[in-house]
């Protein structure tokens, strides 16, 4: 994002957050000058009449930005759904203080406040449960069994006149108000089903989250669900400092529901699109911008470099490349355009250096050939024959499948699918590349540094970067030369399971090390793989699958060539 850009959304949340503190501020003062103050009737009532709209106001608006910013559809569903009984509590409330006079009436807009209070926290749990879900998730309809304990206690609650097993009134009360009453065993039932929601809403979040559990901002959530639980809790057991606190009941709990619901997205337990272009500026592994329609920039990467007009409008018609290596994309999108740089300089130089290994291969061929048939140089021509030989037989799936690369390549349409081929043909030439050192190495000495399986490592790790796939790698044998054949073994082991875990791999961790007098290789991916070929080929391997992870271990003292 620009600086500019950054600026202007920066002062856009202090001033919503500046209205939002003024509107409550204001109808803090309407509720304080209505209760400490004598002032006329017709005042006072326009007086709550605004401190209603603004309560309105504030909901109706929060529930719009959910609907903005939330990205999963059923999440967002039941966010806006608790908006919009928020903004009903709100309009009983105002029904019921200044608009109906019949007390029974009064009464029953009473009860009906236990419809939010019930179905609010059980949205809550159909919130949580929705997280971590993809954009078109639904929940089980069995899930809306839920509902069924909401729907019979509020049930109970609209029918207290009957039974008063929620409200019990006093025998000698010719009206029933909410001035004199106690509390029955269904109002703690009630109590108890929102707490309940909450806590379990909660804890589903917390199990669901990917966010460090010492982030401090995640007890923002919990420290608000605890003072607006023990608020009600002392409110319900006629406490008198939560009376003076909690004298507004309605908008109380609503607008602690309303801060729970926005801590939880703010803290990143509820997922949400909020901070996007934070993480796009960000973004350090792309070289993007998003520009207008004439080519104004409106937001950058960290590293992306600044792009002549000129170079952005050729390539609108198809991607061009500079000298260099530096290929430019330029699609348009709703708004103005998407412009994003690759550096395939490491590709191409890697193609011409294959390129070049192979018409050397050829032409050593060609020269050991000619040279077979000089008597006095046959040992030579046949010891350079039996070199070419087992680095042909170490690399030829690898030289194959470059060469079916190159044929997709040629025949596909698809830049994206073009971009994959060539990071595919680089992951596989960096192993041929290091493949030749150790055969040619090995063959002269029998140890090496540990040194060349550190360098073989980062230049595979190198290739999968462009694949995608991240991870780190470490070589601790503990020595500083290593049997040429034990180094050989662990680099072809895990070429076998890069090449395994390819498509569905995002992260590979490979670490080698000695246990005991003895050296192991151990390869930790984010996904499970087929292991069946692996195995066969290296039976010594231990797998181990838990949680949509693969840790696969052999033993580098006896594994299987």
């Amino acid at each position: 994002m620009t600086e500019s850009s950054m600026t202007k959304q920066f002062k856009k949340t202090i001033y919503a957050i500046l209205i939002v503190t003024a509107l409550i501020a204001v109808a803090v003062i309407c509720r304080v000058v209505t209760r400490l103050c004598e002032i006329p009737v017709i005042e006072d009532k326009i007086l709550n009449v605004v401190r209603t709209l603004i309560y309105l106001g504030l909901f109706s608006a929060w529930g719009f930005s959910v609907y903005r910013r939330v990205m999963q559809i059923q999440a967002r569903k039941f966010l806006c759904l608790s908006a919009i009984l928020m903004v009903l509590w709100m309009m009983l409330r105002a029904f019921k203080f200044y608009f109906i006079t019949s007390e029974t009436a009064i009464r029953y807009f009473w009860y009906a406040y236990y419809l939010p209070m019930l179905f609010i926290p059980t949205l809550a749990l159909f919130v949580a449960l929705s997280i971590g879900k993809h954009e078109g998730y639904r929940l089980p309809k069995t899930t809306l069994l839920l509902l069924v304990p909401a729907v019979l206690l509020l049930a109970l609650v609209l029918t207290n006149d009957l039974h008063q097993c929620v409200f019990r009134f006093p025998d000698d009360a010719v009206i029933w108000t909410e001035e004199a009453y106690k509390y029955g065993w269904g109002y703690f039932l009630t109590v108890f089903w929102g707490v309940s929601c909450g806590i379990a809403a909660l804890s589903v979040m917390f199990f669901k989250s990917k966010l460090p559990k010492k982030r401090w901002v995640l007890w923002i959530p919990v420290v608000s669900f605890l003072l607006t639980g023990v608020s009600v809790v002392l409110y319900a057991l006629r406490i008198p400092f939560a009376r003076v606190v909690g004298w507004d009941l309605a908008i109380f709990e609503s607008m602690a529901f309303t801060v729970f619901f926005e801590s939880c997205i703010q803290s990143g337990l509820i997922q949400s699109n909020t901070r996007y272009a934070d993480m796009f500026r960000a973004s350090r592994d792309l070289s993007v911008q998003i520009t207008d329609n004439d080519y104004v920039v409106q937001y950058s990467a960290e590293n992306a470099e600044p792009i002549s007009r000129e170079i952005l409008e050729k390539a609108e018609a198809s991607p061009i490349v500079l000298n260099d290596g530096k290929l430019i994309h330029n699609m348009p999108i709703s708004g103005g355009r998407a412009v994003w740089t690759e550096d395939i300089s490491e590709l191409l130089s890697l193609q011409s250096e294959l390129k070049e290994t192979q018409e050397e291969l050829k032409d050593r061929k060609s020269i050991l050939e000619q040279n077979y048939k000089i008597e006095e140089e046959h040992k030579i021509v046949e010891e350079q024959n039996r070199l070419y030989d087992l680095l042909q037989s170490k690399t030829q799936r690898q030289i194959n499948g470059i060469e079916k690369l190159a044929e997709d390549y040629r025949n596909t349409q698809s830049e994206e699918e073009k971009r994959r081929i060539l990071a595919r043909i680089v992951v596989l030439g960096s192993f041929i590349k290091r493949r030749k050192d150790f055969v040619l190495l090995t063959d002269y000495t029998p140890s090496l540094p540990e040194s060349k399986l550190t360098n073989a490592f980062a230049e595979s790790y190198r290739a999968l970067e462009l694949y995608g796939i991240k991870g780190t790698y470490s070589v601790k044998t503990g020595k500083e030369y290593v049997s040429g054949d034990i180094l050989t073994l662990a680099y072809d082991f895990f070429e076998e399971v890069m090449e395994t875990a390819l498509e569905k791999a995002r992260y590979i961790v490979a670490n080698v090390s000695e246990i005991k007098g003895d050296l192991r290789i151990t390869i930790t991916l984010d996904c499970e793989i087929q292991t069946e070929s692996l195995l066969k080929a290296y039976p010594q391997t231990v797998v181990d699958t838990e949680d949509g992870e693969t840790e696969l271990c052999l033993p580098l003292t006896g594994g299987a060539r």
